[in-house]
């Protein structure tokens, strides 16, 4: 006979603050060097060419910090239209939380000698990115984006084309463990992995990725009033794959049926 499995949890502070996913095991952003943080930074702050950091904040950032922005992540490719290389950062700091304490800057390669600045997208977290090529020659980004407060965490795969005014695209699904939250019931969801596969024999890549999924109540004879019970057999872990034909990702027969289940666990699995 199977036991019951007691999971106690700490309540966090009841404020968002931004969750940071490991890295995809191949992913197209990267940990930058100090020299390549000093030659991108040169483009979006006066101190960034000696530093690798912007101190004091940028002019285009919010007002009121001077904690600085530093440089978290890169990716290069060709997100607009032309034969331009662009670079975009994730960067931290300057922002209040309500943008992700930090946002994501766009450069462009100028002649052969500087990154130019070509705008920022506050709130816009960007370290953990693959590139996809678009229908039209262009890089899409499908980025991990993430959070945690109130004692639930999420994790979210988002399509996002830099070309749009506003980054803007396709949730693929969104992941929530609200197991620290002291709620009655609900899920206990991880996003495990996530990386490029190819499903057919076209030129575009595919995905694949590996959801962990459960749900659980509250577990009212323990003294830790957070304290919750994993349904038993409830904890499955599935494997997701989607085609991808340029401009946006389908699903698999198989996998439209892991989303059914997934969907029992968490409501909220296909939108916010």
């Amino acid at each position: 006979m199977n036991r019951p499995l007691i999971l106690t949890v700490l309540t966090v502070c009841s404020s968002l603050t931004l969750f940071a996913p490991a890295l995809a095991a191949s992913h197209s952003s990267q940990k930058p060097t100090l020299k390549q943080a000093k030659e991108l930074m040169a483009g979006v702050c006066s101190s960034g060419a000696t530093t690798g950091a912007c101190s004091p904040c940028p002019g285009f950032a919010d007002s009121g910090f001077d904690d600085g922005m530093t440089l978290e992540a890169v990716t290069y490719g060709k997100f607009l239209k032309g034969k331009d290389t662009y670079a975009l950062l994730d960067l931290s700091g300057c922002e209040p939380h309500v943008n992700n304490f930090g946002g994501s800057v766009l450069l462009r390669w100028q002649g052969l000698t500087r990154w130019k600045f070509v705008k920022f997208a506050p709130g816009y977290r960007t370290e953990n990115c693959l590139k996809y090529p678009a229908q039209d020659g262009r890089d899409l980004l499908l980025c991990e984006a993430g959070y945690a407060g109130m004692g639930t965490v999420i994790s979210s795969l988002l399509l996002e084309d830099l070309s749009q005014k506003e980054a803007a695209g396709q949730q693929l699904f969104s992941t929530s463990d609200s197991s620290g939250a002291c709620l009655e019931s609900g899920s206990v969801q991880e996003l495990l992995e996530w990386k490029q596969i190819k499903l057919n024999g076209d030129r575009y890549p595919d995905l694949r990725a590996t959801v962990k999924s459960g749900v659980y109540t509250r577990d009212t004879t323990q003294k830790d009033a957070c304290s919750v019970v994993l349904k038993a057999g409830s904890v499955r872990t599935y494997t997701l794959e989607y085609s991808f034909d340029g401009a946006k990702f389908t699903p698999t027969q198989a996998t439209r049926g892991f989303l059914k289940q997934l969907l029992k666990d968490n409501p909220d699995l296909l939108g916010y």
